[in-house]
């Protein structure tokens, strides 16, 4: 039961690093060779320097997070563990910090949207501070439980672009517009992925 849990997770995974993979390509090309800007991506047109701040980063912590949880890469190869946590690590502190800058100027979805990156961004930067100071004392249960939140959170906007794809392919029913649904779809890949989170700590902590 156990391992099929796994695997589910691996392939679930394996399609949001695919996601935050085109989401940092895409945005980089508007960026790198400009076109006439839609209005979901004039905000970040205005901020350029500060929006690829938090997607390179971003594009290191989905491509090196995942192989944290390795267990056999954690066995064979400590060092290279390590060195591959310091660096998700400090691309975190990045991701963490630049979202709280970006979020009142930049967000679609206004105020609903802002609220949601500052409350889940907060707890983002506190799970890595937690996690890396478990780590620092050799606390490796509390570092693995602090590090899948944080892994968890720092996944959560991959998960947002298929709900917003979602809005998107009812707003003729709902009449909702990108402004009124980006900060639901927020909170709801936040708050699923927390609750995925918590839920394989505490199915894995025995």
């Amino acid at each position: 039961m156990r391992r099929s849990v796994q695997r589910a997770i691996w392939i679930a995974t394996s399609f949001l690093v695919l996601i935050g993979v085109a989401i940092v390509a895409r945005r980089s090309m508007q960026l790198l060779a400009p076109s006439p800007a839609a209005d979901l991506d004039k905000g970040f047109d205005r901020h350029p320097l500060l929006t690829f701040l938090h997607i390179l980063p971003g594009l290191v912590f989905v491509l090196l997070s995942p192989w944290q949880f390795v267990r056999s890469l954690r066995a064979r190869q400590p060092h290279l563990h390590r060195w591959m946590g310091r660096t998700v690590m400090i691309a975190a502190l990045i991701i963490g910090v630049t979202a709280m800058i970006m979020s009142p100027q930049m967000a679609i979805g206004g105020m609903n949207e802002t609220v949601a990156t500052m409350v889940f961004g907060s707890f983002f930067l506190v799970a890595l501070v937690k996690a890396y100071r478990a780590g620092r004392r050799r606390d490796f249960v509390q570092h693995r439980e602090w590090a899948i939140r944080l892994f968890a959170i720092g996944m959560a906007v991959t998960t947002t672009r298929p709900i917003v794809g979602a809005f998107f392919a009812t707003s003729r029913i709902t009449h909702l517009t990108p402004h009124d649904f980006f900060g639901i779809a927020f909170w709801l890949g936040f708050t699923f992925h927390l609750i995925a989170a918590e839920s394989w700590i505490v199915y894995t902590r025995s």
